[in-house]
């Protein structure tokens, strides 16, 4: 297995791993945004292990149509309605939940159901990640959609968190965890782009960089003396 099938492993390792600790720490608490962020870690590995596939067999009808779902539609949104149960008011983010169920299952079904023409899957080493094989309208829109929604909401999110906790001179810890998560977070949003114009290379090692960046982040807001759900919750935020 070359290099990008390495990279794509180790990212596929930790976000497993990533995805069972959130699992773990939702069926202990019973806490929503702890929930979706697992669901959206599973997504991510789903999502990566469809790149290894593309990666070692190029990619064919089904196994672009898993990653369109998952990383190009879901991740983003799902983290991002994770950190809107920390940040808004519930009734809120229970009426923005049920708009973005909706959009998800609609996004989810176009991406199934769309015919696809399997010779546009062909990649080169400049250009990984087929564009412009689903229609703007209706598919293309609701991917762009979900994307702006979830970047601004767990990207400013993370952001606001760490500037609050940044001024508060005992939560340098927290400061610091929060902002390796947004950091994560724009690399993450930013990473389908480098995987359209910066080829195979530098998309999978911005995937793994971002994800990194996001365990990371979660890990030092949680250490294991920690017990205390409020101030987890407060440091993901």
């Amino acid at each position: 297995m070359n290099a990008n099938g390495l990279i794509s492993l180790a990212d596929i390792a930790i976000s497993a791993a990533f995805t069972a600790l959130v699992a773990r720490q939702y069926l202990e608490r019973k806490k929503i945004h702890q929930l979706l962020w697992g669901i959206a870690l599973g997504l991510w590995t789903i999502a990566v292990a469809a790149e290894l596939w593309a990666t070692v067999n190029g990619w064919d009808v089904w196994s672009y149509r898993a990653y369109y779902a998952t990383g190009a539609l879901l991740i983003p949104a799902w983290l991002g309605m994770g950190t809107l149960f920390l940040t808004i008011r519930k009734s809120w983010a229970d009426l923005i939940l049920k708009i973005l169920s909706a959009l998800s299952v609609i996004g989810v079904l176009l991406i199934l159901v769309w015919p696809l023409d399997a010779s546009g899957l062909k990649t080169t080493p400049e250009f990984f990640v087929p564009v412009q094989l689903f229609p703007f309208f209706p598919v293309r829109l609701v991917v762009a959609t979900l994307n702006i929604f979830g970047s601004i909401a767990f990207v400013g999110g993370a952001l606001l968190s760490a500037f609050s906790f940044a001024r508060q001179r005992t939560q340098g810890q927290r400061a610091l965890a929060t902002s390796l998560i947004a950091a994560g977070g724009l690399v993450a949003a930013g990473a389908h782009s480098l995987g359209v114009l910066g080829g195979l290379e530098l998309f999978r090692i911005s995937e793994l960089i971002a994800v990194i960046f996001i365990f990371a982040g979660f890990a030092l807001s949680t250490p294991a003396t920690q017990t205390s759900a409020t101030s987890v919750q407060a440091a993901r935020s």
